[in-house]
Formats: structure tokens, sequence, C-alpha cells
């Protein structure tokens, strides 16, 4: 049955309110994910890979995570703009009889040396007089170890599944705590540390400690950083102690409701645990 823009709205309403969530975070997660049940129903489903934000927020729910974006990986595609483009458009294109369209507004090429290159699609989500903005990227050369996963991705408003490719929980640490390592006392992105604290708090006991030391191996390697598993205790020990990160931790709090109880003592000791599996 295709709700209708004012149900949706109003569903999307009642899950903010049973999960002290943001409605607009929310109506953009439910946009994305109209977005990925075209990518379950597309021709290039086992090519595309969901990892990320809306990976994490997916495994541990609503109450405890916020994302701005669908962050995939491809596999065996090209990855060069108008192929990017191309595929993007057939995937926009399909109709699943909800009422959404996708509007694509600009194609750009994601720069971050710290990870993966690949391509940037911001969008929005059109339903009704609803206009949702929202983003997608595509990355290529990803190493994911063993490999990537089937996920049952279960949507926010339907009591119903769908099925996707995505990381597994060691590949997501393993990228996580690399990120963390690496960028040191020049971090900003407080979401990592969150999300390692969150994710050992609900999988902990789900962990390959094999496969995570593999994982974490393979993403230094590709990312050219195999110096970090030397210098990760003296990195820890400057992070534990840095006022900047202190105080853009208080901030992320303070922006993050969800994250207003987890001291900065609490993610370092997460992040110290998760490496202390590496070892």
């Amino acid at each position: 049955m295709q709700l209708t823009p004012e149900q949706v709205k109003g569903r999307i309403k009642n899950v903010a309110k049973e999960n002290k969530a943001d409605a607009r975070t929310l109506m953009r997660i439910y946009m994305m994910e109209r977005f990925l049940e075209r990518v379950a129903n597309s021709q290039y489903k086992d090519n595309f890979i969901i990892k990320g934000g809306m990976l994490v927020t997916a495994m541990v729910g609503v109450a405890l995570r916020s994302t701005m974006d669908i962050d995939t990986s491809i596999k065996n595609q090209n990855l060069s703009a108008e192929d990017a483009r191309r595929i993007v458009d057939e995937i926009k294109d399909i109709d699943l009889g909800d009422g959404v369209t996708f509007e694509v507004k600009e194609v750009s090429n994601i720069m971050d040396e710290m990870e993966y290159p690949g391509i940037r699609f911001t969008m929005n989500a059109v339903m009704g007089k609803l206009v949702t903005p929202m983003k997608i990227d595509i990355s290529t050369g990803d190493v994911i170890t063993p490999r990537a996963i089937e996920y049952n991705y279960k949507l926010l408003l339907d009591d119903r599944s769908i099925s996707l490719w995505s990381y597994n929980l060691e590949t997501i640490l393993a990228e996580k705590l690399q990120t963390v390592l690496a960028r040191g006392l020049l971090n900003t992105r407080m979401r990592d540390f969150y999300d390692i604290k969150t994710l050992l708090s609900i999988y902990e006991q789900d962990i390959d400690a094999d496969v995570l030391k593999k994982a974490f191996e393979a993403t230094c390697k590709k990312r050219s950083t195999e110096n970090l598993k030397e210098e990760a205790p003296k990195i820890m020990a400057a992070v534990s102690d840095d006022a900047q990160l202190h105080t853009l931790w208080k901030s992320y709090q303070k922006k993050y409701p969800y994250a207003a109880d987890i001291s900065y003592e609490d993610i370092m000791e997460s992040t110290m645990l998760l490496w202390s599996k590496i070892q």
C-alpha cells in the first residue's frame, strides 16, 4: 500500500517521539531507504555494498545513531563519473509505486586522502510537496575482510526487511579504529569514537578477533599506514589526554542527545578495548 506524504509525516513523527529522535533526520533516513530498496530491485544489487553511517544506524537503531547520507562501495564496476551517473540514474528511475522520485542536483568527486576515492551525488527525494535533501557516496577499492555479507535491512516504517550486501562487523570496526589512529590529534570525527563504543556495547560477543586483526592489517595496508600497529599505544595515550579532543567530544554530546551520557573516558575505554583485541 502506497503511503501518502501526510501518512509518512505522521508515522515519522510517531517514530521520532518513541525514539527521542529528530523527525527531519528520520525523514531523510526514510527517503534514503527508498533509494536502497531501488538498489535491491536493480540489476546492480550485487555490486553495491552498504557501509558507514547508514549501516551503523541500521545496526544500533535510530534511537542511538543518526546519519546524513548513504555510504556505499561498488564492486565489479568502473567508477568514472559518467558510469556512476548512469548507474544512479537507472536505479533512481525504478518505479516501486511508493510515490517517491529522486532529482540529482550535483555530482562531485570525494577527495579524502584518509579513505577511498569516490563519487558523491547530492540529491533531492521528492514525495508530493515533501522535498528531502540527501547524499549518496559511492567509492571503489574498499578492502573487506574476509568479504561482504548479506544484510537484512529492517525498514523504518514497514514491518519488513530488504536484502542488501554490507560490510561485516569486523571491517566496520577495523576501519574506524584505523581512522582514529591515523588522524590522531587532528581528528575531528567524533562519530568514529561513538560508533566504536556503541557497536562494542551491542556486538562485542559477536566479534571474531582473528578476522578483526586481519581486517585491521588489510585496511592499514590499503591506506598505507602499516606503522599504526607499532605507534598505536603512543597515539592512544596522546588522544586520551588531548584537551581539544575533549572539547570536540563535549560539542558532539550537545549536538547528539544519544551521546549525552557517554563520557570521553568511556569512548577511550572502548577504543582501547577494541585495540586490545587486535594485539
